[in-house]
């Protein structure tokens, strides 16, 4: 019955009409897409242009200065800078995170003596470790990948142990059955079954990197972003102010999108 539903998958008929329908979704998502922006656009400029809230300029003068500030290339050299900060920061934190939630998922002894700590780390709001880490770092490159840091390894490991507790015992046990040996029940058993959970606890990460990247970049040495936002923020330059947070924001939400599809490709084979 498997080996009949196989080979009436693989016809082209069968692949035609399953891309038809993925067309057909891909297409209803990108209009729904279009219009939530066009309708973000139409708010914007409307409230802008009411005069009801002055710290908010319509759409029509920030987005014009804003190109300005691409073409001159300041604002895209601000922030090759802070994602930079953001990368270093994510390759370690993923280069710790995962190998920790790999111990935690699956030693009992070893979680129980570092879940509270991860457990009240992910909880604990990061802004409250600016001072210590400038009083023991500095305020320079180190000290805001630290930061970044903390920002993303808990997210990371608490996915990846979710995922290694979450393999099914009859799994396991199947495995053991057919006399999988410890070393490919860990490979081709248990890192398959949580690499959903592993691989959405990095693209959080991504995210999260992001966000620290900007706020240490404030909060420590004014600079990349930072110094972009603050600038604008001390001058009252509301129309570069606006333009450098949307900015930033198109920045993240692109970043979140490329590690989403990323994830995407990487999990094909789960979703067939």
């Amino acid at each position: 019955m498997a080996e009949a539903r196989e080979a009436m998958s693989t016809r082209p008929w069968v692949r035609r009409a399953r891309a038809a329908r993925l067309g057909r979704v891909d297409r209803a998502k990108l209009a729904r897409w279009a219009l939530s922006i066009g309708l973000f656009f139409v708010l914007w400029e409307l409230i802008g242009r009411s005069g009801r809230i002055i710290a908010i300029l319509p759409a029509s003068e920030v987005l014009p200065d804003l190109a300005r500030q691409i073409a001159e290339g300041e604002i895209l050299a601000a922030t090759l800078g802070t994602l930079r900060i953001a990368a270093v920061g994510f390759v370690i934190g993923a280069a710790i995170g995962v190998p920790v939630g790999l111990l935690l998922g699956l030693s009992e002894r070893w979680s129980s003596v570092l879940d509270p700590l991860v457990n009240a780390s992910l909880a604990a709001p990061i802004a409250m470790f600016i001072p210590v880490i400038a009083v023991y770092l500095g305020l320079e490159f180190k000290a805001k990948v630290v930061g970044v840091l903390l920002f993303n390894v808990f997210v990371i490991i608490v996915n990846t142990a979710t995922g290694i507790r979450e393999v099914p015992a009859s799994v396991l046990e199947m495995g053991r059955a057919f006399g999988t040996s410890p070393a490919n029940t860990y490979l081709r058993i248990i890192l398959p079954w949580a690499s959903p959970y592993i691989i959405t606890g990095l693209r959080i990460g991504v995210g999260r990197s992001v966000e620290g990247a900007i706020l240490f970049d404030l909060f420590l040495r004014t600079e990349n972003l930072g110094l972009v936002i603050r600038n604008a923020a001390g001058s009252f330059d509301l129309s570069t102010l606006l333009g450098s947070v949307f900015f930033i924001t198109i920045i993240a939400a692109g970043t979140m999108g490329l590690a989403r599809i990323v994830e995407w490709r990487l999990l094909r084979w789960k979703t067939g």
